[in-house]
């Protein structure tokens, strides 16, 4: 051999194993987070509570991976949730502890806080391409938007619920791809699950991230023909258009798996799937199985959800969890299957789940989780939970104020899942061990920062709340979106009143007009097509009616409550209904008036906020 090359061999000899090396160096995995809207608990065939509505595909998520029976979201409903989600962190400590307003009324410092980094920051800084496809509901204005928020890509819409066969919202908030209005949709279901399939495929020569929220389950109860047909079986009209939404989500979830194994790509995608909060199970049917409550409510039926991960030959197949996981363990998850290290100032909150599912750690990932809403807290640590809650420690209607442990009710959830036998006075060592780890969490949030109903910063003080009636000017007319502070409403409390309005659904339920909550209130509103009116007295609830559907097209409708408690509905001019509260509102409701919604606190029988799509104006309230 030649000895002058022995140099250049030798180069070649340190050389080729680190060019090998590089070569061989695993690609990132990505990222797929599915996120189900209004999804009970007890939904889904894998959970094994409810059987009339198969979904295949969704189970098989859980089927090759990690179900988790106690998998937790931060916040009872929707905004706050994904507030939490996109940012690792509890949203109480940034002040996102409510929903945004409407799209028409919603202050712009209303969204999702620009100090904090989202999941799509996190991991189009480490080299990802990043999309969001499907619902926001975290903010209106431009800084608020997705390609704002570290998204390459978005297709969706901005606000909290949407009709899926309007593109346009009846003009409130269309549904856009990267800014700019879609004129058409097929079944929104259908084009969000579209979007994400043709992202995956284009973007299959390298890692991404897509933060999938689909709007089904959420209402309105829009089904095609196409679904509808799969549940001849279901007579109730309810429970078979929420079958036809929850079988087109299966079916959307199925259309994006199926793309991940034709592009080759399955064993290289870590995949969360979700619900957002717990079903509202009175407005949708949406079943929470033994779990007590529903959305908007911090027992467990309002904050356990399914919670699944797959990643296909990298972790355990067909493995059952029942350690308390929460939805801000996904980010710091996914940072540590992508080998991104997070640092100490992005303040995470969550853990890294992959050790604990590995089966390398059989601790509990938390020691304690924690949940604020308004008056409503919880805590779980262990077994034990303390909560405040609607029907428990608090009354029905109670939301807005400072949430304290004060009264709260003791549960042991492994042996009472339904939490039915308060424990406190047998137990009063750990309530208080519960409610110090509750202070101490609680003492590093911020209030929040803006209320139901109401802009940020504006908060009903006692003054407001005991204004005289004298000093009330306002009667209308209002139209959809506003919203109209308790003290300048027409005072209705120890009187009849009459309440008109002219209105365009373009859905068969949600609220035209309401005043007040669970506690005092009422509400004009449409049900299953027809005209209705609650009126909550002391929590004591009427409901009246109408006794046909409200044909389509625009209508004049109005109920009208006279001083002896009879109610009558009317249609354009004819009587649709009637019926007889035993009682007048006993004083004027706290909450707001509010133009479209119930805002947070139900006072018919659905669930807030109920908002109906479609057109609302020349709205009146007249005390008599």
């Amino acid at each position: 051999m030649n000895r002058s090359l022995l140099p250049l061999l030798g180069l070649f000899a340190t050389v080729l194993p680190l060019s090998t090396a590089i070569a061989a160096e695993p690609r990132k995995p990505n990222i797929l987070l599915i996120v189900a809207d209004d999804l009970g608990y007890g939904e889904l065939g894998v959970q094994g509570y409810t059987k009339d509505i198969p979904t295949p595909h969704i189970d098989a998520i859980a089927a090759a991976g990690t179900r988790f029976t106690s998998g937790y979201v931060s916040g009872p409903y929707c905004s706050p949730t994904r507030a939490a989600l996109l940012t690792g962190r509890y949203q109480q400590r940034f002040g996102h502890e409510f929903n945004p307003g409407p799209a028409e009324t919603a202050a712009t410092k209303v969204g999702l806080d620009l100090t904090q980094k989202t999941f799509g920051d996190r991991f189009r800084a480490a080299g990802y391409t990043t999309a969001w496809i499907g619902k926001s509901h975290l903010g209106y204005e431009p800084e608020f938007h997705p390609l704002k928020r570290g998204f390459d890509h978005f297709f969706g819409f901005l606000g909290g619920a949407h009709s899926y066969l309007d593109s346009d919202g009846k003009g409130r908030d269309p549904v856009q791809r990267d800014g700019k209005p879609v004129p058409n949709l097929d079944y929104l279901t259908e084009d969000i699950a579209r979007d994400a399939a043709t992202f995956i495929e284009q973007n299959k020569g390298k890692p991404w991230f897509t933060y999938l929220a689909f709007n089904a389950v959420h209402a309105p109860l829009q089904a095609t023909e196409k679904y509808l047909g799969r549940f001849p079986n279901i007579t109730d009209p309810k429970r078979q258009k929420f079958a036809g939404l929850l079988s087109a989500l299966d079916d959307g979830v199925g259309v994006v798996l199926d793309k991940l194994r034709e592009t080759g790509q399955e064993e290289q995608t870590l995949v969360f799937f979700i619900a957002d909060n717990g079903g509202p199970t009175p407005s949708t049917s949406s079943n929470n199985g033994p779990l007590r409550g529903f959305k908007a409510q911090t027992w467990e039926g309002g904050v356990r959800v399914a919670w699944f991960v797959q990643w296909k030959g990298h972790l355990p197949a067909g493995k059952v969890d029942e350690r308390p996981v929460i939805q801000i363990d996904i980010l710091p998850t996914a940072l540590a299957a992508a080998g991104i290290a997070p640092h100490p100032d992005w303040k995470l909150e969550g853990t890294n789940l992959l050790p604990y599912i590995m089966g390398e750690n059989a601790a509990a990932p938390h020691e304690s989780l924690f949940w604020r809403f308004g008056q409503q807290m919880a805590i779980r640590k262990g077994d034990w939970k303390l909560v405040k809650a609607p029907g428990g420690a608090l009354q029905p209607g109670q939301l807005v104020g400072t949430a304290t442990t004060e009264n709260a009710q003791l549960f042991n959830l492994r042996s009472d899942l339904g939490e039915q036998v308060n424990l406190a006075a047998r137990e009063p060592e750990k309530v208080k061990e519960l409610a110090a780890a509750w202070d101490i969490w609680n003492a590093d949030n911020i209030p929040p920062k803006w209320l139901p109903g109401r802009h940020p910063g504006q908060r009903a003080t006692k003054a407001e709340a005991e204004e005289p009636a004298a000093k009330v000017v306002k009667t209308g007319p209002w139209k959809s979106g506003d919203t109209v502070a308790s003290a300048e409403a027409p005072q209705v409390g120890q009187h009849g009143f009459e309440v008109t309005a002219k209105v365009e659904p373009a859905a068969a339920d949600g609220v035209i007009v309401s005043l007040g909550g669970r506690a005092n209130g009422f509400a004009l509103y449409v049900k299953e097509g027809r005209l209705a009116f609650a009126l909550r007295a002391k929590g004591a609830l009427t409901n009246v009616l109408s006794e046909s559907k409200l044909p389509p097209g625009s209508h004049a409708v109005s109920a009208r409550l006279a001083s002896d408690g009879e109610i009558t509905l009317q249609v354009d001019g004819q009587p649709a209904g009637k019926g007889k509260a035993p009682a007048l509102l006993p004083s004027q409701p706290r909450e707001a008036l509010m133009i479209g919604t119930d805002g947070h606190s139900s006072v018919g029988d659905y669930t807030a906020p109920f908002e109906l799509a479609g057109k609302i104006d020349e709205v009146t309230v007249k005390a008599l």
